[in-house]
Parts: C-alpha cells; sequence; structure tokens
C-alpha cells in the first residue's frame, strides 16, 4: 500500500494534505477496457502523469471509510450511523436497521435482488409505504423513510443475527445472503412478512400497471455487530461527504461535514467523498460515467491539480475502492517540476489489476 499523506498541524502558510475518495473511479468491467477513451480530462490527466499508482484488493466503500475513522468495518452500527447521516434528525436511543425497497426477480432458477436505485420511488409512495408499515408492524417498532430510497426500522430490541450488507447481494441470489446467527427466526420472520405484505400492497399494483417495476420486498441488514461501541476518529479537520453513511460517521466523529460540490480555489487539509461515478458503474451505465467524470475533471481534478503546483496542497492522494479493486494514486507537490512527466490517461495500470 501507498504511504499515507503525512498530516499537519496548520500555520498560516503552511501546505497540508487532502484525500479525494471517489467510488467507482476505476471502472470494473474488464470487457469495456477504456470507457475514458476520447474524454477530455486534462486535469486528471496532469495528476496521473504524476502519480504513483496502486492496485490494491478488493474493498467496499463503507469498509474503506471505517478504516480511516479507525472502525473494525465487522462491528459497524451501519443503519445507526447512515441514519444519523440523514437531513432529518434521528431520534435517540433505540436500535437501528436498514429495511432498504428492493425489488425481486426471477431469473432461471435463481431468485434476485434489485436495489431501490433503479426503482425511481416517489415522495409520496414512500410515505405511504410507511403509514401502513407502522399501522401493521407497530409492535415491532416504528419505521422511518427520510428519503425515498432509504428505509429504517427503529427498535426496542437489539437485532443479534448477522444480515449481509445490501450491496453484497444487489444482483446476485438471496438463497446465498439470509440472516445468520443468534436468535435469526424473529427477523427471517419479519423479512417474509414485510415481502408479503409490500408484494400485495396497492401502489405495486398501480406501478406495475404504468410500466414500473414493483417495490415487492424489504432487504433488512446494517444492525451493529458485536464490539461495536467504539468511538470514530476524525482522518481529517474539514470533512466532506454526499452520502449518508459517510456523513454519518463524521458527525459520529464530532465533525459537521460538508457537501462536495466543488474543490474551490483553497482546499486546505481534508478528505472529501463523492459518490457521483458510484451508480453509474453500478447499473453500468457507460454515458452517465463519461458525463460525471467530465465534470469532476472541471470541479475536482484540475483545481486539485493547480492547488499542488501552488503548494496550497503539499500532497494529494485519489482512492477509488470498488467490490473488483481498489485504486490509490498519490500526487506530491514536490513532483510538479519533473516537466518531462507527461499527462496519462486513465487506462494507467489496469494491465496489472
Amino acid at each position: 500500500a501507498l504511504p499515507i499523506c503525512p498530516a499537519r498541524r496548520h500555520t498560516p502558510g503552511s501546505s497540508m494534505p487532502f484525500h479525494l475518495v471517489l467510488p467507482g473511479l476505476a471502472w470494473p468491467n474488464a470487457g469495456l477496457t477504456k470507457p475514458a477513451a476520447d474524454l477530455p480530462l486534462p486535469g486528471l490527466e496532469s495528476l496521473l502523469g504524476h502519480a504513483s499508482v496502486t492496485w490494491a484488493q478488493p474493498i467496499t466503500t463503507e469498509a474503506w471509510l471505517a478504516g480511516r475513522f479507525g472502525l473494525d468495518s465487522a462491528a459497524l452500527p451501519y443503519a445507526r450511523l447512515r441514519r444519523l447521516g440523514e437531513e432529518a434528525p434521528a431520534p435517540s436511543g433505540g436500535h437501528w436497521l436498514c429495511v432498504d425497497p428492493v425489488h425481486l426477480h426471477f431469473a432461471r432458477d435463481k431468485l434476485l435482488l434489485a436495489d431501490a436505485s433503479g426503482l425511481d420511488i416517489t415522495r409520496a409512495e414512500a410515505d405511504t409505504f410507511m403509514a401502513g408499515l407502522n399501522e401493521t408492524f407497530a409492535d415491532i417498532g416504528r419505521f422511518e423513510a427520510p428519503a425515498p430510497d432509504r428505509w429504517y426500522l427503529h427498535t426496542h430490541t437489539a437485532p443479534k443475527p448477522f444480515f449481509y450488507p445490501i450491496a453484497d447481494v444487489v444482483g446476485r441470489p438471496i438463497q446465498l445472503f439470509l440472516p445468520e446467527g443468534e436468535d435469526v427466526a424473529p427477523w427471517a420472520r419479519l423479512g417474509n412478512e414485510l415481502q408479503v405484505w409490500l408484494y400485495n400492497h396497492p401502489l405495486n399494483a398501480a406501478r406495475e400497471a404504468a410500466g414500473l417495476r414493483t417495490v415487492n420486498s424489504a432487504w433488512l441488514w446494517g444492525a451493529e455487530g458485536a464490539g461495536g461501541g467504539t468511538q470514530p476518529r476524525s482522518p481529517a479537520p474539514r470533512l466532506l461527504a454526499d452520502t449518508p453513511f459517510a456523513r454519518g460517521l463524521a458527525r459520529e466523529a464530532g465533525i459537521d461535514p460538508a457537501t462536495p460540490d466543488t474543490c474551490g480555489t483553497k482546499p486546505g487539509d481534508g478528505l472529501a467523498l463523492i459518490s457521483r461515478l458510484q451508480r453509474p458503474v453500478l447499473h453500468v451505465d457507460v454515458e452517465s460515467w463519461r458525463d460525471a467524470l467530465k465534470q469532476l475533471d472541471a470541479d475536482w481534478f484540475a483545481p486539485l491539480h493547480a492547488a499542488l503546483k501552488a503548494r496550497r496542497i503539499d500532497c494529494l492522494r485519489i482512492s477509488a475502492p470498488g467490490d473488483k479493486h481498489c485504486l490509490e494514486l498519490e500526487i506530491k507537490a514536490g513532483s510538479q517540476w519533473k516537466f518531462w512527466r507527461k499527462p496519462v490517461t486513465l487506462e494507467i495500470g489496469r494491465a496489472h489489476v
């Protein structure tokens, strides 16, 4: 692994490290080897020309973030942290479980799961589902949907089984990912009852009539694992994040995260997680991925390259966690004087994956 850019105590006029986290930057589909071909990416290509490149083992974005915050990803309270990162304030106390809406469908003889990113659930639909769930399952806890595609259960009973994260299950046979461990029966029963209830809901008949995929089940996951009470430590004094899980981690560590719209002219000492490339990769949407990458070049890569040249930051690290590989780049301000190093395309190092 690459050495981590050294953290520094900021003093006026000093330069600082910056870490940019971009899940989806490294296209995972081996059948499409040059998805960025012909794209004008002057900022990124200038950075790559001076970068040390490492292709590391696959890792989910959540597990990668957990490591940066000093946490064990196997014991993370994913649901509680993700709920903490939502815009709506979360009730205190109790226990949290993600109950994310999904679409189950058969492919040959296997039952596969599609997550909510392709279901286009409206706010009104989510509110209708929540009202019905809270009326039907009032003895279990309270259901919430701070966002139409992210649902939660707030319960006084701590879920004890191991639940597979939804990212592990998307596009795969669900029978390989059923809950395991202690006290499975009541939670497996709840999952079955939710599936039956959603499948029969009138909203799904209307969605089907409109040519939309139905919200015919929910995936339970994200309960706190054994030993999951560790306090996270912020990896940087300034954090920017556009996902609720990353924002929740920052808030748990005592940092108020900002929204990473653009880099600006003074990136400072910080870490930014930007997920614009993640959904296009998940859905193998090459055109959306290319559009997002061009915008990132203007908003982030070019300004960060300028900041390195001006020594407003002394070290830039770019990490791209993914389920096929993890791309790690490191660019130091001191390498910018090496004028003979030319811009390099995003395909660098792919032969070594």
